[in-house]
């Protein structure tokens, strides 16, 4: 074999091994999480949950109470900064001090403990004095598996300073297209884990609108009129979301014939409302607003853990919760008097009336014709008639 035969050669090795390898790379960029930007929630403040009693408390460590949480994400990785009401104490004064998330992957209570897929969690480590960060995979009896575990981890934090960092690589967690998150911080203290939990959140944040059809309304004093309202959510979350009407006259009234829906996965649903308009009640325009409130199910918060005992325990943990608005205008009008009676009365006539004398109008000429030739044809039956002997 030549030598000018290498460079050919070497020129087809790389072209299969690119072709090979393309399948992998191609995975490696679809499986992305959706990126988003900075996102907020706010938590109470003073209130912990015991998990031994799974009741609220407010007897916490207090270097553990989360007052708000800034999240956000490039796709890649998962960055959440918990704010806390007192400074961060880079040596804790309890011996179980833990800052973390939970993870429910694929929106599915049925997966993972109670839901809960994935914990990324950064915990003292007691024996070392030094802080651990483990990520673990949840099976649905509590059982344990570690993704990751970093010993004597750093950068999360700033002594003295009233946050912690919370950041995870969401390859780790098989890069979800869509996965909720609560947000925790914890202390063991009196035998029991003393946790301050925040509410779930949606990734990519969920998106609600609302409508109404028609968008606008003409109503008679003493009448009533039903309408479609219509909710339409992200694709792919199932919420619950209950809409309500508000108006500030007591003359109109606004029923809802259910108002309680469950999106389904498609991201749509609707539910009929009826307006009352009373007698008594003043011509005029009026402003209805309609709003939706969404709510995620909560999952189940116990950690698998030997102290806590496994049950179908639903803590009051704070559900995500979105709220959206629309409005429409009812526009109420005097019952028509007697000649306005007489002419809507004729409207409706007016065109099936109008339909027959079309067709009267237009088969009249036929008809003419058609007389007038019977009336010859007799006419010749009787001319013959009298001509015969």
């Amino acid at each position: 074999m030549s030598e000018n035969c290498y460079p050919t050669i070497i020129a087809i090795l790389c072209s299969t091994l690119t072709i090979l390898s393309f399948p992998c790379f191609l995975t490696q960029v679809l499986a992305q999480s959706p990126p988003f930007a900075q996102q907020e929630i706010i938590d109470e403040v003073g209130q912990w949950i015991d998990l031994n009693t799974k009741k609220l408390t407010r007897d916490g460590d207090r270097n553990t109470d989360i007052v708000s949480v800034d999240y956000s994400s490039n796709g890649t990785t998962f960055d959440a900064v918990l704010w806390l009401l007192f400074p961060f104490r880079e040596i804790p004064s309890r011996e179980n001090v833990n800052y973390g998330m939970f993870v429910d992957a694929d929106f599915n209570s049925r997966t993972g403990f109670g839901g809960i897929d994935y914990q990324i969690e950064i915990r003292w480590n007691n024996v070392s004095k030094k802080w651990d960060k483990v990520i673990e995979s949840w099976s649905p009896y509590g059982e344990t598996r570690v993704v990751e575990n970093k010993s004597d981890y750093k950068g999360f934090y700033e002594n003295g300073k009233n946050y912690v960092l919370i950041s995870a690589d969401l390859g780790h967690i098989l890069s979800p297209e869509k996965y909720k998150a609560l947000f925790y911080a914890e202390a063991r203290k009196n035998s029991s884990y003393k946790s301050d939990y925040t509410r779930w959140v949606a990734v990519p944040p969920l998106q609600l609108v609302l409508s109404a059809s028609p968008n606008s309304l003409e109503i008679t004093k003493g009448d009533h009129k039903s309408i479609e309202v219509r909710v339409n959510s992200t694709q792919g979350y199932e919420p619950t979301v209950n809409v309500y009407t508000l108006n500030h006259s007591r003359d109109i009234g606004f029923n809802f014939a259910y108002n309680t829906l469950r999106i389904p996965s498609y991201g749509m649903s609707s539910a009929p409302l009826t307006v009352n308009v009373s007698k008594d009640a003043l011509a005029g325009p009026y402003t209805l607003f309609i709003f939706a409130n969404s709510t995620f199910p909560p999952e189940e918060l116990l950690k698998p853990r030997t102290e806590i005992s496994a049950s179908n325990f639903r803590s009051s943990i704070p559900t995500e919760n979105i709220v959206t608005q629309s409005s429409m205008l009812v526009t109420v009008k005097d019952p028509p008097d007697f000649l306005e009676s007489i002419s809507i009365g004729w409207d409706k006539l007016g065109g099936p009336i109008g339909f027959v004398y079309g067709i009267i109008a237009g088969i009249s000429p036929w008809l003419y014709v058609r007389f007038k030739k019977i009336i010859k044809e007799k006419k010749k039956t009787r001319s013959k008639s009298s001509k015969a002997p």
